[in-house]
Formats: structure tokens, sequence, C-alpha cells
């Protein structure tokens, strides 16, 4: 299955890219970063289960927790 990526989403995953290598410093922050980054810049789903809208909505919850504190 693959779908279009709009413009929204494509700047939210590369927001939630950016803000990972912040919240998360290390090889985990830059993990998911590119995670986010590859996903943006192709442009398509490649899977159906949603894992990388879900990643990008916890990076960037996360990232507003900590900017709370």
């Amino acid at each position: 299955m693959t779908v279009e990526i709009d413009r929204v989403d494509r700047a939210r995953y590369l927001a939630a890219a950016e803000r990972a290598r912040r919240v998360y410093p290390g090889a985990l922050g830059e993990l998911v970063a590119r995670e986010l980054q590859a996903y943006a810049e192709f442009g398509f789903r490649l899977a159906g289960d949603l894992l990388v809208d879900r990643l990008a909505a916890e990076v960037l919850a996360e990232a507003d927790r900590g900017s709370e504190r």
C-alpha cells in the first residue's frame, strides 16, 4: 500500500526529526531522526501500521513536555 504524504505531514516529520536530535541526544536521537527524515523524503508510506505517525507524535509531545520543565 502506498499513500502520498502531503506537505503538512512532510513538514511535521522533518520537525519531529530535528526535535528528536535535541530531545534524545546520542545514537537514539540520531536513529529516530534518520527514520523520520527518510520517511519524509521518500514521500510515500510502505507500511499501514502508522508507526512513523506514532513516532512523530511521541517525539513532538516529548519536546513539548521538555520545554515546560
